[in-house]
């Protein structure tokens, strides 16, 4: 049997009347006709019983109608998957996540997400921001929440929240016996921890453009590929970091922090940005919804109705 040969069957078994099935099949009497005799001869079986003013389903027909139900709700439910896979409301979305953001943006974002697009099945892998623009590079992931600029060909950015900067001092540093921000230029000859310098991020050029604002030039001394790497080094009482503000959240022992100090710095190297990374030249489905749900956001929607390129702070 055929689709066609089951619409009109379950039609003509709801109605049991051949020119009202007609009817809602938008055809003549005659090709509904042809077509329930073409099934029953294909069954071998009657699956109506007509008389001059009756038509009634057989026992054959009873539990044809009752399996059509069944199928109608199959075709529908796999109709809707289907659609929804093509919108990007179903399917797999694999994350990259790491740093502080697991501590600030990261969940809502994510429920918010889930909100909007229940069926989509998340799978989170935990790397670092370097690590996750490899494995963007690579198609391992299909999105990295990240710090941001991101200076890589093959990888589009969307800026999503800023949040100020942190001085992570070990817990007996002098600096610790007094309240309030911090200026950078008290941290001239405190030996500094900071970020790998990698191809496409300037983490190490803003901490260097910060310390030349106080007329000094920052003595590193360890680097480390992330930012709960940075701050146990820090803890192990090897140095000291300036940090995005979200790394407080970690909670290591060892290290404590102070606000940095902020009055008479370039905007661009008050705060830190965090966003979306994706791959330039191939996105799913579900990964162009995620970044259009993302850009959605009032915070992003306002930002990109700024500019036309994401902010570039470090």
């Amino acid at each position: 049997m055929d689709f066609r040969q089951l619409r009109y069957f379950s039609v003509l078994a709801e109605e049991l009347n051949f020119t009202r099935a007609a009817a809602r099949c938008n055809v003549s009497q005659p090709p509904l006709s042809r077509a329930i005799r073409q099934l029953e001869e294909q069954l071998g079986v009657a699956l109506f019983i007509r008389d001059t003013h009756n038509v009634r389903l057989t026992a054959a027909g009873a539990s044809l109608a009752r399996d059509a139900a069944r199928i109608a709700t199959l075709l529908d439910e796999a109709d809707q998957r289907t659609r929804k896979v093509a919108r990007g409301l179903r399917g797999t979305l694999t994350l990259g996540f790491g740093g502080s953001t697991v501590y600030s943006f990261w969940p809502s974002l994510i429920r918010g997400f889930k909100q909007l697009a229940p069926d989509v099945d998340l799978s989170f892998r935990a790397m670092s921001v370097l690590e996750q623009i490899e494995a963007l590079r690579e198609s391992r992931i299909d999105v990295g929440l990240i710090r941001l600029p991101v200076l890589d060909e093959m990888v589009e950015t969307a800026a999503v929240y800023q949040e100020p900067l942190s001085v992570a001092l070990p817990s007996e540093h002098p600096l610790l016996g007094a309240s309030g921000p911090v200026p950078v230029r008290r941290l001239v000859g405190s030996p500094f921890v900071t970020y790998e310098a990698r191809r496409g991020f300037n983490f190490q050029a803003d901490l260097h453009a910060l310390c030349r604002f106080a007329r000094f030039e920052p003595q590193i001394v360890h680097q480390a590929p992330s930012t709960e790497a940075v701050v146990g080094i820090v803890a192990c009482g090897e140095g000291v970091a300036i940090v995005p503000a979200s790394a407080e959240r970690l909670r290591m022992r060892g290290v404590s922090f102070r606000p940095l100090e902020t009055k008479g710095l370039p905007a661009q190297l008050a705060s830190v940005t965090f966003g979306i990374g994706w791959r330039r030249d191939f996105t799913s489905a579900v990964t162009e919804e995620f970044i259009a749900f993302v850009r959605s956001l009032p915070e992003v929607a306002s930002e990109e109705g700024k500019r036309k390129t994401p902010v570039q702070p470090g």
